[in-house]
């Protein structure tokens, strides 16, 4: 029977080819053909993104114009945030066009340059910006959880949604001024008594723009635990200008 599964192996890779034939992978922002090598941006996309990742003192630059907390020790993040850009394409696919396997990759990519950076720090576990219930139902997963799963898969970093929960459905932030966004995030987030037990943890979210809802986050964390070291991972951050 060994023949029937080599025929088989062969027929399903030749479906596969007409299938890419006729449908092909195409570049989520510009609509051009991909390679393998590029599998959501083609070469042109992926090199108009404005990489953070090898500026370090840029990142906490731009994170410290908008987030308060001192307990911030570290900052991970790949992209400074444009838009009409290929990076607001990214988030966009992955926010709002049910992209799970995008979470995933950019994730690794988290993941990877922080092994490369940080190895050796002590992060205890991964915590996802958390949606409200509502939302996840409706959207059927929560894009931070993708990333901190392809992190994770690098790093070995556990994975708690437990530990922060949404408790206020609010509304989207992507309209509101700082102001209005300080408003709608605040009394949104609860923190378990299990947040006692670290003393390192990293907040995992896709895009930091004006800093409230982290700010938020961080709030309710040191209300519980003041000696607590934050880490932050975010695919894109956004400067303010």
């Amino acid at each position: 029977m060994s023949w029937f599964y080599a025929l088989f192996g062969q027929i399903n890779i030749l479906l596969k080819a007409l299938f890419h034939l006729l449908y092909p992978d195409l570049c989520v922002h510009c609509k051009r053909e991909l390679t393998p090598k590029h599998p959501y941006l083609c070469y042109t996309c992926t090199m108009r993104l404005k990489l953070i990742k090898w500026q370090e003192k840029a990142a906490y630059n731009i994170v410290y114009q908008s987030i308060d907390s001192n307990q911030i020790i570290y900052i991970c993040a790949l992209y400074k945030f444009e838009e009409s850009a290929p990076i607001q394409t990214l988030l966009h696919e992955l926010k709002y066009r049910f992209n799970r396997n995008l979470g995933l990759y950019y994730g690794k990519e988290l993941g990877s340059q922080y092994a490369l950076e940080k190895s050796n720090d002590p992060i205890e576990i991964l915590v996802p910006v958390p949606i409200h219930a509502r939302k996840k139902f409706d959207r059927g997963y929560n894009q931070s959880e993708l990333l901190a799963k392809g992190i994770s898969t690098v790093t070995g970093i556990p994975i708690s949604t437990k530990v922060l929960k949404k408790i206020k459905n609010t509304k989207t932030q992507t309209q509101l001024n700082k102001k209005e966004r300080l408003l709608n995030t605040k009394g949104s987030f609860r923190v378990s008594e299990d947040i006692m037990k670290y003393k390192a943890i990293a907040i995992v979210d896709d895009v930091v723009t004006t800093g409230a809802t982290i700010n938020a986050i961080c709030e309710v964390l040191m209300e519980k635990n003041i000696n607590l070291q934050i880490t932050i991972f975010s695919l894109a951050l956004a400067q303010k200008e």
